[in-house]
């Protein structure tokens, strides 16, 4: 029986394994918290809300929580001159009760980066230089991960409420629109006092949603490094297991790319903190929101050149049904300072090219490199595997990576898309207000990214074929001198290696 090389730790103890994967967790979640508190500083956000309290809200919107808004107790009321001395008996205080109510659903992909990589990096590092753990170890290593989230996220979600001020080219709006237009008909004195009244917010978020997002996040990201990993001591029939062995490769090419083009968007975020630092207010701004939605622009990007259908614009709520608040929320809709305003993004042209073609070029070179790159990583066939095979490895190798750029168009979009609404009511009933967003169709955008995957990586794959051979030596059947896979002989030297 051959013994573990020297160099190789012992695989460790059960409570090991879990305080590591715990350690894993908390360190994702501060790494999340610094860049969060990075940014919100840059942009000056203290004048909003305290930083303490949004730090926390946007680590909740990282893993997929949503904020709620809701109108101060203090604010909740505001008189309205003529209409509130006729309803003042209605209304507490003596004056018309005025609320307002909104949600933010959006996902700081920057944060949920940082997160995943920190993650990854401490979950799986540790077991590079270790012997080959036993099933039980890993599931305990995960089994910590997932309890330390369990733990973790609801406390942030729980610390993720407080007062806000909406900003002023929000109260302004409102002031503008339709709605304050006509309480200054009943006496109502503008929009001065509307937005007075309705500057203070209260935000908070799901503690059970977000723990409950969060644990999916860290299984998806845990399941996904146990298929991408390389050059990890992994459990012996995970390591060997079919699944690992055809899609290592591809996975890994697909997350690889992943992260360096979102470490492309922190470079740029950085080089923006900068010169922010000389005193220049638009790359102060440019670096915050790069800290936080940095990768969000890159699938944007990406997306659209796959089909994805992109929308930003901005749109007011109008009151429905007649009576008082129907004429409230429906006088004079053709004011121009609240009008609908929308970016079709895709056909948005640059030096007269439309994006959509652009990020096809971009899309079409990504994905050629890619299959180059995989195709360097998949493990050479034996003779008999050659022979069995319905596909060349060439074609394998495309098809593999046309299924995983088919799902990630699907994925993508939902991930970076994000609204904000507004809504004003009156005694409880909504009479107006305004959202915001960024929209995505992604159509046929799936089907497209299958095929421009599947011929870009083929023509990869065959690129790094050709550059690889030598006179006399076929690197496709390296391996048929011996009746096990290239893999499963490389287990010794590099044990769950399987796609060097």
């Amino acid at each position: 029986m051959s013994s573990a090389p020297p160099s190789l730790r012992p695989p460790g103890s059960p409570w090991r394994h879990a305080a590591e994967g715990a350690l894993s967790v908390a360190t994702a979640v501060a790494a999340m918290t610094v860049a969060a508190w990075a940014a919100f500083t840059v942009l000056g956000a203290s004048a909003i809300a305290p930083v303490s309290r949004l730090v926390p809200t946007m680590v909740s919107m990282a893993v997929g929580g949503a904020v709620t808004v809701e109108s101060s107790p203090s604010a909740g009321s505001t008189d309205a001159g003529g209409l509130g001395g006729l309803l003042g008996g209605m209304g507490s205080g003596g004056g018309l009760s005025l609320g307002l109510t909104g949600e933010a659903a959006m996902t700081p992909l920057t944060l949920t980066f940082l997160g995943t990589t920190v993650l990854a990096i401490g979950f799986f590092r540790p077991l590079r230089r270790r012997q080959r753990p036993a099933p039980a170890l890993l599931w305990a290593r995960c089994g910590g991960a997932l309890l330390t989230t369990a733990v973790l996220l609801p406390v942030l979600a729980a610390m993720a409420r407080g007062t806000a001020r909406l900003p002023q080219s929000v109260t302004e709006r409102f002031g503008k629109g339709a709605s304050s237009e006509a309480m200054s008909r009943f006496g109502g004195g503008g929009g001065g006092g509307l937005t007075q009244g309705l500057s203070s917010t209260v935000f908070e978020t799901d503690a059970a949603a977000t723990a409950f997002l969060g644990l999916l996040w860290v299984g998806a990201v845990l399941a996904l490094g146990c298929l991408a990993a390389r050059r990890t001591t992994l459990p012996r029939p995970l390591a060997l297991s079919r699944l690992q062995l055809k899609w290592n490769a591809v996975t890994s090419t697909v997350t690889g790319f992943a992260a360096v083009l979102c470490c492309s968007t922190l470079a740029v975020a950085l080089l923006a903190g900068a010169a922010a630092l000389t005193g220049r207010d638009q790359a102060a701004k440019a670096a915050g929101l790069l800290l936080l939605l940095g990768p969000n622009l890159i699938g944007v990007l990406l997306t659209a050149g796959l089909g994805t259908s992109w929308e930003a614009g901005v749109h007011r709520l109008q009151a429905e049904g007649g009576g008082m608040l129907g004429m409230l929320g429906g006088a004079d809709r053709g004011d121009a300072a609240g009008a609908d305003k929308s970016l079709d993004i895709g056909g948005w042209s640059g030096a007269g090219v439309p994006l959509w073609l652009i990020a096809m070029a971009i899309v079409v070179t990504l994905l050629t490199v890619a299959g180059y790159v995989a195709s360097a990583r998949t493990p050479a066939r034996t003779a008999r595997q050659e022979s069995e095979a319905v596909l060349d490895r060439h074609a394998e190798t495309a098809l593999r990576m046309g299924i995983a750029v088919g799902i990630s168009a699907l994925l993508i979009p939902l991930l970076t898309q994000g609204s904000v609404r507004i809504g004003i009511s009156l005694m409880g009933n909504e009479m107006g207000g305004m959202t915001a967003g960024l929209d995505a169709d992604p159509g046929l955008s799936a089907l497209t990214g299958f095929i421009l995957a599947v011929l870009a990586s083929y023509a990869g794959s065959r690129l790094h074929s050709r550059r690889v051979r030598r006179p006399g030596l076929d690197p496709h059947r390296l391996g048929a001198t011996s009746g096990r896979p290239a893999a499963t002989r490389s287990a010794p030297r590099v044990p769950s290696d399987t796609a060097s």
